[in-house]
């Protein structure tokens, strides 16, 4: 019925099963500091939110936050400390948020400038490269880590889903 989440071993095989809930789990997100927490999308209350649960699938918890709005693809910053993700609120476009998990304070990186999505953070955890539509494609863009100096990285053609490699 619904995408659920899985871990497997190294060799693809023994798949256990994390996720047991009515909606769909996607995008999941491990803490790369911790290893131990796992943050996710899911719908399961009817609108896309951050979810966090153990590795092993317990302790699952929304991550509750102002106002609704759908929210997607979540990428923790190197440190383990601090989420980046992509929000819909009811009234806008999607726009860059990060959130520290533990307070849950939350600052908007971009604002209205076309549809801000898909953040993933540089190795330093200093810049931030997302896709953005504000030139009216999508093109890819950067920005520091507080979502000041955006600065566009492709400018032809159609380009999304960026990912920082570690190396």
């Amino acid at each position: 019925g619904n995408p659920e989440l899985f871990v497997t071993d190294a060799s693809g095989g023994n798949p256990k099963r994390l996720t047991f809930a009515n909606g769909a789990s996607t995008s999941p997100a491990w803490n790369p500091k911790t290893g131990q927490s796992v943050v996710f999308v899911s719908d399961r209350g009817g609108i896309p939110k951050l979810y966090m649960m153990n590795v092993d699938g317990t302790n699952s918890t929304e991550m509750d936050l102002p106002d609704k709005g759908y929210l997607i693809d979540p990428s923790w910053a190197p440190n383990g400390q601090i989420l980046a993700f992509s929000w819909r609120r009811p009234e806008g476009n999607y726009d860059i948020y990060v959130m520290d998990p533990t307070t849950r304070q939350i600052v908007e990186l971009t604002r209205d400038s076309g549809r801000n999505e898909r953040p993933s953070w540089a190795p330093d955890g200093r810049h931030i490269v997302f896709e953005s539509t504000r030139g009216g494609t999508r093109q890819i863009w950067t920005m520091l880590a507080d979502g000041s100096q955006a600065r566009q990285l492709t400018t032809q053609g159609h380009n999304e889903s960026p990912n920082w490699s570690s190396r």
